[in-house]
């Protein structure tokens, strides 16, 4: 697998574990506001902002990674497609 995408790849992983952890931090907020009946964005503006930022940063994410990951399995498969091409596999 080329290093470069799994580079990539770790590098989104653990950016994802740092977006779900700025979600989290708002879910206790947005829990009161949920059995209050108050609005979470009007009661806790920044805490709005930031959690949709971070959701919206995690959800490109997921796309990039799917991406990546899609590449990265066909670069495993390119030997065997070529080997094939060239009058199958050997076993």
């Amino acid at each position: 697998m080329n290093p470069e995408i799994i580079n990539q790849i770790n590098e989104l992983q653990s950016r994802q574990l740092q977006l779900r952890a700025i979600m989290a931090s708002s879910d206790d907020r947005a829990a009161k506001c949920v059995k209050t009946g108050l609005s979470f964005r009007e009661t806790y503006p920044d805490d709005f902002v930031r959690y949709q930022a971070a959701n919206d940063e995690y959800n490109r994410n997921e796309q990039t990674l799917a991406e990546l990951e899609a590449r990265a399995s066909e670069q495993q498969d390119l030997p065997r497609d070529l080997n094939a091409q060239r009058g199958g596999e050997k076993q």
